[in-house]
């Protein structure tokens, strides 16, 4: 007994030893007008080689980009946001690091800049209840408040907002991330990271964000992301295994758990795709989806790289509300495998017809569709489907519709160019 005694009297004597600054101690102000740049950074910077809790009180704290450091906590109080600066130049460039990157002129026109960004850091936590806000209005409204007409047309805007790349032990608690320009927040080649009880959301109305994702899961292990409510223009949450030029040591997308959250996107509610890698072991269960286009989209290339192989993906106890189930597709890629993917007890409603559209050179293998209760259609091509029980059905497909599909398959490269 006296060593349990002992053992929490350390504990305890750790935790309440953990130095806590405020912002304002290093001078911000938080009216939203003063850039506090410095002074946040100033804090954070406090804590170089040791650890510490920095917290944020309430007010609004004009920002461009802040670097995180390994073994500290941003602890933003309730009535807190950090919100990002309307002048481009207050980011970081797309040169900051290696392993960045900004895309200008006609794709998704962004700068490489980020609104909190942390690289090869340990053991950072973001925690709310406060806001971080990446001030979407400032970049995607024109002088006349009117949303461009198209991504390209943006003068310029910051890229993800929250970016985090070959870090370890990164957690987001109970914060709020809200209108982001571009994608929400960003992992990439991380591992032993948490999202729990985060708020993420994009501006769907009265104007839609291009690109704004929620949660974006890069070559990334072990993580979880659970308890939270993604509202977005563009994908809720993403698995990806892309961007392994800009990595020394690209990893497999694996490991992940996506539990009790709640959906709602003009686009897909779950990605799961993209790159030349490597994405499996992912457990997606006990989910609400809701005024949805897409539930679940599955595509192993967007452009012109090789193709992510998916594999050994359970969706399990999921509620949809969405105007289509699901998309299965290879796209671009020419041969990317995808297989031992199980829809396990998917109920609600979606009325599109789904599709499972495979390559001859690489049909999909293993598809389980167990207890799909969602009265709809799906066409299946080059797919073994294994259906048990539900109220989901294959189409059947006419000679003429089988061959059209077939060549829209094979050549969609050159039809999609």
């Amino acid at each position: 007994m006296k060593k349990t005694l002992l053992l929490f009297s350390l504990v305890f004597a750790a935790i309440s030893c953990t130095e806590t600054i405020s912002v304002k101690d290093f001078g911000a102000v938080g009216d939203g007008i003063t850039l506090d740049n410095e002074a946040v950074q100033a804090a954070i910077d406090h804590f170089a080689g040791k650890a510490g809790v920095v917290t944020v009180p309430a007010g609004t704290y004009l920002c461009g980009s802040i670097w995180l450091r390994s073994n500290i906590e941003l602890h933003l109080e309730e009535g807190a946001v950090i919100k990002g600066s309307p002048y481009i130049g207050d980011y970081c460039s797309a040169d900051c690091c290696p392993q960045n990157e900004g895309e200008p002129g006609f794709g998704d026109n962004t700068s490489g800049g980020h609104l909190l960004l942390g690289v090869g850091v340990r053991n950072v936590t973001l925690s709310g209840p406060g806001r971080i806000d990446g001030n979407s209005d400032a970049f995607l409204l024109d002088s006349a408040g009117v949303r461009y007409g198209h991504k390209s047309l943006v003068p310029a805007r910051p890229s993800q907002m929250v970016w985090f790349v070959d870090s370890e032990g990164i957690t987001l608690r109970d914060i709020e991330l809200a209108d982001s320009p571009y994608w929400s927040c960003f992992m990439l080649n991380c591992s032993k990271v948490r999202l729990e009880g985060c708020y993420v959301h994009t501006s769907r109305e009265p104007y839609h964000t291009f690109n704004g994702d929620g949660i974006d899961i890069d070559r990334c292990q072990d993580v979880v992301i659970k308890d939270c409510r993604v509202d977005t223009s563009d994908d809720c949450i993403t698995l990806r295994a892309s961007s392994a030029h800009l990595l020394e040591n690209p990893q497999d997308c694996s490991g992940v758990l996506v539990e009790g959250c709640h959906l709602s996107s003009s686009c897909n509610a779950i990605r799961i795709g993209v790159g030349e890698g490597h994405i499996h072991d992912a457990v997606i269960r006990d989910i609400e989806i809701t005024d949805c286009n897409t539930a679940f989209n599955f595509v192993c290339s967007y452009s012109g790289e090789r193709g992510t192989d998916i594999d050994a993906i359970l969706l399990q106890d999921i509620s949809v509300e969405a105007n289509q189930l699901l998309r299965m597709h290879h796209m671009r890629s020419k041969d990317a495998k995808v297989r031992d993917i199980t829809f396990d007890h998917i109920s609600g409603t979606a009325p599109g017809t789904s599709h499972f559209w495979a390559r001859e050179a690489a049909p999909f293998e293993d598809i389980v569709l167990r207890d799909v209760d969602v009265p709809a259609l799906y066409e299946c091509v080059n797919a073994q489907v294994i259906v048990e029980g539900g109220s989901f059905q294959q189409k059947e497909l006419t000679p003429e519709q089988l061959a059209r599909r077939h060549d829209y398959i094979e050549n969609e490269t050159r039809l999609l160019n």
